[in-house]
């Protein structure tokens, strides 16, 4: 199964930005995050959203997105404010133990 083109593009900027280790879909599809802005995690947080999920949240974002970032693609913005999302989520909850999750169009830990 070939990775979903936004989330594809969401891990380039995280993994540039962040310093992002992403695990590869394991033989349950699962994936993992094991370290973000230098902030590592043991055990590997669960990126607990579907790429359904993902794209709806993207889509759902897109005006904003391109609010703060005009100058590119309404979709380009809005994976760049998921990357923003995940970064205040991650370093504004403490400690971050469990998972990575969607909620209202945004992503949030736990």
């Amino acid at each position: 199964m070939s990775e979903n083109p936004h989330f594809r593009r969401f891990r380039q900027i995280v993994e540039g930005d962040y310093r992002a280790v992403f695990t590869e879909p394991g033989a349950d599809g699962d994936r993992h995050l094991i370290e973000f802005a230098g902030d590592r995690y043991d055990p590997p947080l669960l990126v607990d959203f579907t790429d359904e999920e993902f794209e709806a949240a993207v889509h759902g974002t897109e005006d904003s997105g391109h609010h703060v970032w005009p100058e590119v693609s309404p979709v380009e913005g809005a994976i760049r404010l998921m990357s923003i999302h995940l970064e205040e989520s991650l370093l504004s909850t403490r400690p971050v133990s469990r998972r990575i999750y969607i909620s209202e169009g945004q992503l949030r830990a736990e």
